[in-house]
């Protein structure tokens, strides 16, 4: 099976997108790329900006006015960085986007920041997809909204479902095993969702509930989700992920277990989450 970068599958997905939606546009802060697929099919309704200044922000603005449906690309070259150097995007830019009805793509390592602000927003959907199979659920789903959304896309393993429709992304994908789980993990991002694959890998009796959406409206509604089925859970997600959705379930279920997990890059432990599994289903 070809698999593709988050970036190709997203460029891929939008083209035929926009092959149904005239309304649909692309505008990208990278340099113009060769075989871009979203230029060469739909030229008239791509922009390259690789130098944006303010001018992104009133493109987005008078392209929503004129009915339109733009998607904002951000990424940063070796402009602005985060403390330990890595690039980073304004914040103004995906804020002044978002604010004049755009949805806003950008990957997770140039977004250190900005997961606290965009899931307080009032109607922004804000999604963390992993695999191709998402990525491309999640763009569909946002060309439907008349919301803007905030797609936070990266890399990452396949999820717990091999393909999405175009029915709604569910709030909860689960994953169980024979009768209900005593103890269910709950991934979200590309770094918990590895690591809960290679826990359940290890030890397939425990079950698993897939989070994409975790802005407030949404995760709460998915722990909600949770809350009705058995069983205790433990959390694994990087670390600007894990509080807010420990706060999220343990809110909804202020008498079980919930304990977290940080799904470090480079420094995902399987024992420490089967560690946690094994504390929690003793009552820990």
């Amino acid at each position: 099976m070809v698999t593709h970068s988050w970036r190709d599958a997203f460029r891929s997905e939008l083209t035929a997108v926009a092959g149904r939606d005239g309304r649909v546009v692309c505008l990208e802060t990278l340099p113009r790329a060769k075989d871009h697929p979203f230029e060469a099919a739909h030229p008239d309704r791509f922009f390259s900006l690789p130098h944006v200044g303010s001018v992104l922000t009133q493109m987005a603005t008078g392209l929503g006015a004129a009915g339109f449906r733009p998607f904002v690309v951000l990424t940063v070259g070796g402009g602005g960085g985060a403390g330990d150097g890595r690039p980073v995007v304004p914040p103004a830019w995906w804020r002044d986007c978002l604010e004049a009805g755009a949805t806003v793509v950008v990957p997770p390592e140039a977004f250190p920041d900005g997961y606290d602000e965009v899931r307080r927003m009032p109607g922004v959907p804000l999604a963390v997809p992993c695999g191709e199979a998402e990525i491309r659920a999640v763009v569909r789903q946002a060309a439907r909204s008349p919301r803007p959304h905030c797609l936070v896309l990266g890399e990452g393993p396949g999820t717990v479902r091999g393909a999405y429709g175009e029915g709604e992304v569910p709030l909860v994908s689960w994953e169980l095993t024979g009768t209900a789980a005593d103890t269910r993990l709950v991934s979200v991002g590309a770094a918990g969702t590895r690591l809960a694959l290679a826990a359940r890998a290890a030890a397939p009796r425990l079950g698993h509930a897939h989070l994409v959406y975790v802005d407030e409206v949404r995760l709460s509604a998915a722990a909600g989700e949770i809350a009705g089925r058995p069983g205790k859970l433990v959390v694994i997600a990087a670390p600007r992920l894990l509080d807010p959705v420990l706060r999220a379930m343990r809110a909804r279920m202020p008498d079980r277990p919930v304990l977290g997990v940080p799904a470090c890059a480079g420094r995902a432990d399987v024992a420490q989450v089967l560690a946690a599994a094994a504390g929690v289903s003793a009552g820990g």
